[in-house]
């Protein structure tokens, strides 16, 4: 038997979303890319995964693999073993519970090989429990565009301003796989956040990167999805990413030319944290012990001397001044 010349290696993780994976594998094996495999790690779900995927195994002519984990790893974690598992010339990453346009994968793979990138991204667009008027994008790219990795890496993290928005998501982009097997990139286990290092020294290291307008990646947010709570684990993990970012920068002596982009990527996530105590929590004491921990968290992974080098005296009255309320002096 002649073994297919797999093009791509579709990645999805799945934990107790069994209900939306269908949608997502019929997206998948509608592709007008057909030289693909769907490998589908169950990251220890209470439901039978295996069940909900056996008709699409024995039904289509896409190679579909399967694997359930004895001990839960988390995305990043039930990545890395797709990532071991892959195949293809290139990989991909999809949730459980999103999907993408039909000629998505053809589109990306073609333009990447054209322009000999290591990640092409396309636009995402999110999708909601109740509809919405109009289409809410995270990202959207109306034309081709391409970047160096550190020039992609600057729009990344807001020191360029160049009219289009890349996101920290691995979902939302292809990669070459020989690109990550030369840079060893794999995700954190059992962390939240897992896509922000990975995207950062993905990005970073990319010798080109390519957007691609057009096609979109639909992203399904929950309600009861783990990004729609705040807890100290969210803290805990956020340091702990910006710990091993910082820890790589040193350690290939990246750090003092990317200071600056660590330092605007952590201050923008940490924003974040700050706003979801307060968009996720109701009681007061809740938010200042929540606060009062991330204050505690925040000290490990910034050195506040090196930071006020690279902030202005304007970005620091941007952050306290919209708190002041009455600024009359008596």
């Amino acid at each position: 038997m002649v073994e297919l010349d797999i093009i791509l290696s579709v990645i999805i993780p799945v934990y107790n979303t069994g209900k939306y994976l269908p949608q997502c594998i019929d997206s998948l094996i509608s592709q007008t890319l057909k030289n693909l495999e769907i490998i589908i790690i169950d990251d220890c779900s209470d439901e039978d995964v295996e069940r909900i995927i056996y008709p699409y195994q024995i039904n289509n002519e896409i190679v579909i693999i399967f694997q359930r984990q004895k001990v839960h790893l988390g995305p990043g974690g039930a990545r890395n073993i797709g990532m071991n598992l892959a195949k293809g010339r290139y990989i991909a990453f999809c949730d459980s519970d999103d999907w993408v346009d039909v000629d998505y994968y053809e589109e990306c793979v073609k333009h990447m090989e054209i322009h000999g990138a290591d990640i092409g991204m396309c636009s995402l667009v999110r999708s909601y429990d109740a509809p919405i008027p109009e289409p809410l994008f995270k990202c959207k790219y109306d034309k081709l565009i391409t970047f160096t990795g550190d020039v992609a890496l600057k729009v990344l993290t807001k020191q360029y301003d160049l009219g289009i928005n890349i996101i920290p998501s691995s979902v939302n982009k292809i990669y070459r796989k020989e690109f990550l097997e030369y840079q060893v990139l794999r995700f954190l286990e059992n962390t939240l956040f897992e896509d922000l290092l990975f995207s950062f020294v993905a990005t970073l290291n990319a010798k080109k990167v390519i957007c691609i307008p057009l096609v979109c990646y639909h992203h399904y947010k929950r309600s009861n999805s783990i990004v729609q709570s705040i807890s100290q684990k969210h803290i805990d993990d956020f340091c702990k990413v910006f710990s091993h970012l910082r820890t790589y920068l040193k350690d290939y002596e990246k750090y003092e030319r990317y200071r600056f982009n660590y330092y605007k990527f952590c201050e923008q996530f940490y924003n974040l944290i700050i706003r979801e105590i307060f968009e996720f929590t109701f009681e007061e004491q809740t938010r200042k012990d929540l606060m009062a921990y991330s204050f505690q968290g925040i000290k490990k992974i910034v050195d506040f001397e090196e930071y006020m080098e690279y902030t202005t005296a304007e970005q620091l009255r941007q952050h306290i001044q919209p708190h002041i309320k009455d600024t009359k002096i008596y």
